[in-house]
């Protein structure tokens, strides 16, 4: 078991035996008052239930909203601003209602879109922005993909949604892939952090074969790769 590995048992395990309901509508309030949050027209947020207020936010906001499709199989999804009925919002933003209300991109509409914001869960951060994640490298790999199909601003901000107790006072494992984060929102405040900027990328020698067929845009994109 790696250092990583063994730190994500140890932080899973203290979170899942805390038996507080997290007050997640809180920390999207405090999301929904960040500068970061009202400058930006488009958003990109993983589907966890941590995220599913703000992500409802975001529509009603009157930013469009880009999800990832369930293991990112089919690529992602883009919910536009101002064209989702407000009673059909709240399923709109989950897998269930993803593919009635969304629009999947395909690879050539990303260009076009300008993703300033990156939201996600977290299973524990440090003061530095390392994270640790569910631990298959989801919310890294997409935005590695965001970053490769062009829709990435320069140095985009990224946040997490945690809880005060998931904040590491040590600094925690890291992988080369992983991408740190900029900030924290937690029910009680919004954390900023510091971390040295890093370029997305698809590190292709440590992606599975299997896993890179599985994942529409990613064998688009490395079929283009050994043709050139």
């Amino acid at each position: 078991m790696t250092d990583k590995e063994s730190a994500r048992l140890i932080w899973r395990n203290l979170h899942t035996s805390n038996t507080v309901v997290p007050h997640w509508g809180k920390a999207a309030e405090k999301l929904r008052a960040h500068r970061l949050y009202r400058n930006a027209a488009t958003v990109f947020a993983t589907p966890g239930k941590s995220l599913h207020q703000a992500r409802i936010n975001c529509l009603v906001d009157g930013k469009s909203l880009i999800m990832p499709a369930p293991s990112i199989r089919k690529g992602f999804f883009l919910l536009p601003a101002r064209t989702i009925p407000f009673k059909d919002i709240s399923v709109a933003v989950t897998y269930k209602g993803l593919s009635k209300h969304g629009t999947l991109l395909k690879n050539n509409a990303f260009p076009e879109l300008s993703v300033e914001l990156l939201l996600t869960d977290s299973i524990a951060i440090d003061h530095e922005g390392g994270r640790i994640g569910d631990g298959r490298g989801f919310f890294d790999l997409c935005c590695a993909l965001l970053y490769e199909l062009g829709s990435l601003q320069q140095n985009p901000a990224v946040l997490t949604f945690v809880l005060e107790e998931q904040i590491s006072r040590e600094q925690l494992p890291q992988d080369t892939w992983d991408i740190k984060m900029t900030g924290a929102i937690t029910p009680v405040k919004a954390h900023a952090f510091t971390p040295q900027l890093q370029k997305p990328q698809i590190y292709w020698d440590l992606l599975p074969q299997d896993r890179i067929k599985r994942i529409d845009p990613l064998w688009k994109i490395y079929h283009a790769r050994i043709k050139a």
